[in-house]
């Protein structure tokens, strides 16, 4: 009898267990960001990264930033204002200027698309 209450008790912790975890949210999503080179890439990825994000990966050819993220930790709009306060604008909003102007030469991607 013992063994089968220490049981019924086991399963019912980790049932609980499965159940608060699966109510964290994984989600997935794209973004577009402006940025040029490698080095944009390690400072997109870098400022995507915080509490909650699982994967940020942004591609040069393609411009976007690929995310995994717990929206019970994090959202979209909190990543993408990293994102801007490092000094990328996405899809969705234009870096603030004095932000931009903390780019390297190289990274100004603005001045890029105006030849």
């Amino acid at each position: 009898m013992k063994t089968i209450k220490y049981l019924f008790t086991l399963s019912a912790l980790l049932l609980a267990t499965f159940v608060s975890y699966s109510q964290n949210k994984i989600v997935e999503d794209t973004i577009l960001v402006e940025g040029v080179c490698g080095m944009c890439k390690s400072r997109i990825e870098e400022a995507a990264f915080g509490k909650g994000v699982k994967f940020a990966e942004w591609t040069n050819e393609t411009s976007k930033l690929a995310l995994v993220y717990r929206s019970d930790k994090t959202s979209m709009e909190e990543i993408e204002a990293r994102i801007l306060a490092a000094g990328h604008s996405t899809e969705n909003s234009k870096a603030a200027k004095e932000d931009y102007e903390t780019l390297p030469d190289c990274c100004r991607y603005e001045e890029l698309h105006k030849h």
